[in-house]
């Protein structure tokens, strides 16, 4: 009896003693694994290598080398071979006579390769298409500079805008006809007040320099050849020519400065006797200035006033002078041509030892302008 519980009693403790060291195992391996866990989640070759290698001569270190093998696994199945090189190397470096690891090591370095070298083409392919990019750039660019330009805003920013808006920003033309200039002519000496219907002709250019300075030049033709008058009083043909240079100061674009030169025409008939004291024709310089494009509304309105020197050079003439005003109403805008009704009055004014000559001429005309943007 006493023989029997004795060997209980060592059965018991012997089993005590394993479940423990068991238990204690679990808890010792448990630990390491848990350092490998954050170690492939850290990818750190210093971090695996100190435990690998401070572990390699444990008797359940082949438990620990299993466990790495499956990480570097799941690696592989991720394709996430720069770590899973790192990590195989450093579990044969523990091992060398890890078979299994040498081949695991084989067949990461294929597929490391295979990897490798389908970046390399991919890189150059994705260079190929960036220089294929860049030259088609490049020949867009080469062709866009002359329909693109920057420009400075009002802000002091900058605006694309396109080579024709460019051009079309650099110049500016104006033409008009006057289908209806209607001119009333006053004299006093000849107690003349007579009306006359013509046609005129009225253009522009302006030129915007780099300074910013604008240059151009205006002229104008009216002629009237119907008038409505007793025979005494007719002045069969009235006329009007003028060409001018202008220019404008930067800081006042659309105040110009005027010079050139004028014929006043005067056909005068035999039969028209109270007529002998209206002015003849006569070739005059033209000095004035000019205000354009004042905005009223959609409307825009020019404006002006000139010295005709040429009453210096003809007795009983003591001055002269003219004034012109025209408003523009746009009506329809196509893609380069704007057009517009135009009324405008030109006057001119000729100051004689006789008394106060008077023409005074109101235009209704369709006006076509280049569009600025």
């Amino acid at each position: 009896m006493f023989k029997r519980c004795l060997k209980t009693i060592i059965i018991s403790t012997l089993l005590l003693f394993a479940t423990s060291s068991v238990f204690a195992v679990e808890e010792y391996i448990s630990r390491i694994y848990k350092e490998l866990d954050q170690i492939f989640i850290i990818k750190s070759d210093e971090e695996l290598n100190e435990v690998l290698s401070s572990n390699n001569k444990d008797k359940y270190y082949y438990l620990i080398e299993n466990y790495t093998e499956k990480k570097i696994r799941r690696l592989i199945v991720n394709n996430d071979y720069d770590f899973a090189m790192a990590a195989i190397i450093i579990v044969i470096e523990n091992n060398l006579e890890n078979e299994h690891a040498v081949e695991m090591y084989s067949y990461i370095s294929d597929a490391y390769e295979i990897q490798q070298q389908h970046e390399v083409e991919l890189q150059e392919k994705k260079r190929l298409e960036l220089a294929r990019i860049e030259m088609e750039k490049e020949k867009q660019r080469g062709s866009a500079e002359k329909e693109y330009v920057s420009k400075s805003n009002a802000s002091g920013g900058s605006v694309y805008v396109s080579g024709k808006e460019q051009k079309l920003a650099s110049y500016n033309w104006k033409a008009t006809l006057g289908i209806a200039d209607v001119l009333f002519l006053h004299e006093p000496f000849g107690d003349i007040n007579t009306f006359h219907y013509g046609i005129s002709l009225d253009g522009r250019y302006e030129y915007t320099m780099p300074s910013k300075m604008v240059i151009g030049a205006d002229a104008f033709a009216g002629f009237q050849f119907l008038g409505i008058a007793p025979e005494e009083k007719l002045v069969p043909v009235i006329g009007d020519v003028d060409v001018a240079l202008k220019f404008a100061f930067a800081g006042l674009k659309d105040l110009f400065l005027r010079a050139g030169f004028g014929v006043i025409v005067t056909a005068k008939s035999d039969m028209a006797i109270d007529t002998i004291a209206v002015c003849d024709t006569f070739f005059t310089p033209v000095l004035g200035v000019k205000y354009e494009r004042l905005k009223l509304g959609s409307a825009k309105l020019d404006f002006g006033v000139e010295w005709l020197a040429g009453h210096l050079f003809i007795n009983g003439l003591n001055f002269a002078m003219g004034a012109d005003a025209n408003l523009e109403i746009p009506f329809a805008e196509l893609e380069q041509v704007k057009l517009s009704l135009n009324i405008g009055l030109r006057d001119k004014v000729f100051m004689k030892e006789t008394g106060l000559e008077n023409r005074a001429s109101i235009i209704l005309a369709i006006g076509a302008e280049n569009v600025i943007k």
